[in-house]
Order: C-alpha cells, then structure tokens, then sequence
C-alpha cells in the first residue's frame, strides 16, 4: 500500500482539498483526530466511503457537502454531519483506511461545487444570544434586505437597563432601523431618521425613565466594494482580515474612551457611561473595503467586553478558529460568558451577529 492514503478534506462552505493519512497502521486515526481538533466519529457508508468528523463544545454548521454525497450513495436517512469532515474510502480487513475513489472524490467534489455556487450572491449570517445574568434580553438585533435596492443591513441594539419597556425599545427599533438602512443605503442617516421617529413617540407618550439604547449598523451591497457603517453609543463592529486578524471599525461613545482619547486611564466601570446613544449624540461612521472583510463582526459590550478585559487576544482567536458565521457568532458569546463566570462577573446581555460576505469563485 501506498505509505501515504489521500482522502478528502471537506468543510461546509464548499472548500475541498486533499488530505494525506500515514498508511501505518494506528497512525491514520491519530492523523484524522490532530487534522480534525477532537474525537472523531467515523461514520461508514459500506463499500462506498467514511466520513469522519469531531465532536466540538459548540454546534457547528450541518456539512451539506458530505451529506448530499452520502444520500446519493445511499439515500434515505443521513447522519447529522455537521463541521468539517475527512472522507475515506471503507476500511481494510487489518483495520487501514483505504483510498477514497476517484468516483468518490468526483461526487464530493460535485456537491462541494453547488454549495459554492449557491452562497455567491447572498452573505451568509448568524447571530446569537445569551441571556447572561440579567433579568431579561434586552439586546436586540436584525438582517433586512431591501429587494428594491438589493441592499443588505445588518444590526445590532444593547438596550439601555433590564426592564420591561427597554425590551419592547430594542425590538422595535432593531428592525425599523434596519428596514430604514437598506432602503436608503444610508447607515447614518439612518440611525437619524430612526431617531426622529422615536422622538416623536416620546412626544405622544413621556415618561421620565423612557428607554433608550447603543446601536451599530451596517450596509452591504453585492455589486459595491465599500461596507458602510453607522454606529452611536459603544456597541461595535469588527473586521476578520484574510490574513491578519480582527481590527475594529468603530469608535466607542463613552467616558472610557474619552478619557483615553485624553490620555487617562479609565477606571473599571468608566465604560458604562455612554455618551451617545439610537436617541441623541454623536453618530460614528465609518467605511471599510469588502474584499478584506472575511466576516463582519457586529456585537454588545456583553461579548467584546469581558473578552477583552480579562483574556485578550481571545475575540480575535475565537473569531480567526471559527469555521464560517454560525461557528463565530456561537462561539463568541459561549466565550464571552465563560470569561465572565470565570472572573466572578454578573455577566451581561451578549449577542453577536457575524456576517461572510460572497467572494467569486475562483
């Protein structure tokens, strides 16, 4: 036997490329699990192919590459693959893998192609949340795509306190705001036209406690190269480079990042004052190059926060080791709220919306 087996390693975006066992024996297993980071489940489709993959702390995306090839194979019921995946050919009487055919690399290589080709045109997104220790959810967030302009908006709200009516604040103003951006294309005016609205509820019904939030929006459009973004108050957006990690796109609005602009050193709870917010003050913008944006990472204090402060570096490495939007958004909030447990913290409200934009195939 060849000392070297290739096989075929898989992701769910679509991407194949050909992977290399050790032909001794006990070593293709050990391969299989270092390339795959976990135990491994190795899932045997007869005479035709196994398929490999590792059981993670998170829930990853379903692998449809590895599944529409197992259910031409074999119809019926599929596992629940979901990650990346090595696949092989079945397994030899001495226990070595054998070669995945060249018929089995054409059928993977099939399905991997109609998965690209269908996540050309639209980004993919996900979003997810943790209550943390609040009482309630009081972030909000929201995707809007306008079929007029065929433009995309994408955005985030931390509301202002724990209560009732902030709630009912976010969750309203979270997909108006997002409704009002990808029509007009305009993200700052947005967040303007949204505040006139709000402005003139309040004038029909005030109250002294009336809600408020920090708001970061984003306007994306497939045939324009520039994302816009928007943002009042110290919720954040975030670019993964290709090549060289996370790099913020916004500046906060609050007393924290005031007195660094002024060269102090702010003190643990500095950053709770904002000093704008989706009602009233300033509105950042900013603009940033589609093409060196891998994914967009939208988020409240309650994810970038504790990460930051108590384990830094680890929203750039959670978000780099992420296999595509639902693996980032997941994983950034599961780490945020381990890091606050961990240091004691009443963790807050956390919520991450992480979006890939569509990149030619090649």
């Amino acid at each position: 036997m060849d000392p070297n087996t290739p096989a075929l390693y898989v992701q769910p975006n679509g991407h194949t490329e050909f992977f290399y066992l050790d032909g001794a024996p006990g070593r293709q297993e050990s391969d299989i699990a270092d390339e795959l980071d976990g135990q491994v489940t190795a899932w045997r489709l007869g005479r035709h192919l196994t398929v490999h993959t590792a059981d993670h702390t998170y829930r990853r995306t379903r692998n449809e590459v590895v599944r529409a090839a197992w259910r031409e194979l074999a119809g019926g019921p599929v596992p629940d693959l979901r990650g990346p995946a090595i696949v092989t050919g079945p397994e030899r009487h001495d226990g070595l893998l054998q070669p995945l055919s060249a018929e089995g690399v054409g059928r993977v290589q099939r399905h991997a192609h109609q998965v690209r080709s269908s996540t050309t045109r639209y980004p993919q997104m996900s979003a997810a949340q943790d209550i943390g220790a609040r009482d309630l959810q009081c972030d909000a967030h929201a995707v809007h795509h306008d079929r007029d302009s065929g433009r995309w908006a994408f955005v985030v709200l931390d509301g202002i306190g724990d209560e009732d009516e902030v709630r009912e604040h976010v969750r309203t103003w979270a997909p108006a705001l997002a409704r009002e951006a990808a029509a007009s294309g305009d993200p700052v005016g947005a967040i303007a036209q949204v505040r006139e609205g709000i402005a003139g509820r309040l004038r029909r019904r005030w109250h002294y406690m009336d809600p408020g939030a920090v708001a970061v929006v984003a306007v994306h459009h497939r045939f324009d190269p520039v994302l816009l973004l928007a943002w009042s108050g110290d919720a954040r957006a975030y670019r993964l480079s290709h090549t060289a990690g996370l790099h913020p796109l916004t500046k906060d609005h609050n007393f924290a990042q005031e007195l660094r602009d002024a060269g102090r050193e702010p003190k643990k709870w500095d950053h709770n004052s904002v000093t704008a917010n989706l009602e009233a003050g300033d509105i950042g913008h900013a603009e940033v190059d589609v093409d060196v944006v891998a994914q967009l990472l939208l988020c409240s204090d309650g994810v970038y926060h504790p990460l930051e402060t108590h384990e830094p570096g680890l929203l750039e490495a959670v978000a780099e080791l992420a296999l595509d939007a639902k693996d980032s958004a997941a994983s950034l909030v599961a780490e945020a709220l381990a890091a606050g447990r961990m240091h004691g913290e009443k963790c807050d409200n956390a919520t991450a919306l992480v979006v890939a934009f569509p990149r030619p195939l090649t």
